[in-house]
Order: structure tokens, then C-alpha cells, then sequence
């Protein structure tokens, strides 16, 4: 079971330019980027999702969304990952009540 807290983004063009996402409070299990890069969305195992700005300088926390995905377990092979709208204004993900 992994127990990673914090999500690290290398910038591949320059990899001295890297970033922490830190607000998680339990072991990260997914993160998507929507289209264009600029918001990754990180999916944790106590079934919290985390919307992040990642087009400044410092990432930025910008909200938390509770009970849109299950709890799971780090190591489990279901999946809670967060899928973007082409256009990037809503999100997509298995829910924690099955549709309901």
C-alpha cells in the first residue's frame, strides 16, 4: 500500500522547475490534467478529490470536493480517477454512490 502525501510535478522541458502539491491528507491514489495543463485534479484514497491551479509559479489549492469518488485502498484496482470535460469546466469520476 503506498502511503505518498504529496504529489511532485517535474517540468520535463526544465527540470529544475519542479512543484509540491501538499494539501492531501491521505495517500494520493490518481491525478489527471485537464486539457490544457493548467488544473490537475488528484484523487485520494479517502475519497477526497483535489482541484489544483498549477499555472503559477506556486500550486494552488483551488477546492476540495468530498464524496464525489469512493474510499479506497492505495493498492486496490478499482479505480477513483477524475476525468476532465474537453472544454475543462466539469469533471467526470466513479461515484462513491454508484450514480445514485
Amino acid at each position: 500500500m503506498s502511503s505518498e502525501l504529496v504529489v511532485k510535478m517535474v517540468n520535463t522541458q526544465d527540470m529544475t522547475r519542479v512543484l509540491y502539491l501538499r494539501e492531501q491528507s491521505r495517500p494520493v491514489k490518481h491525478v489527471s490534467f485537464d486539457h490544457d495543463g493548467s488544473r490537475l485534479a488528484v484523487s485520494c484514497s479517502d475519497g477526497m478529490v483535489y482541484i489544483y491551479s498549477v499555472s503559477y509559479e506556486e500550486p494552488k489549492l483551488l477546492k476540495r470536493i468530498d464524496g464525489l469518488i469512493k474510499m479506497l485502498e492505495t493498492d486496490a484496482e478499482a479505480s477513483s480517477r477524475v476525468v476532465w470535460h474537453p472544454d475543462g469546466r466539469a469533471v467526470a469520476a466513479p461515484t462513491a454512490t454508484r450514480g445514485q
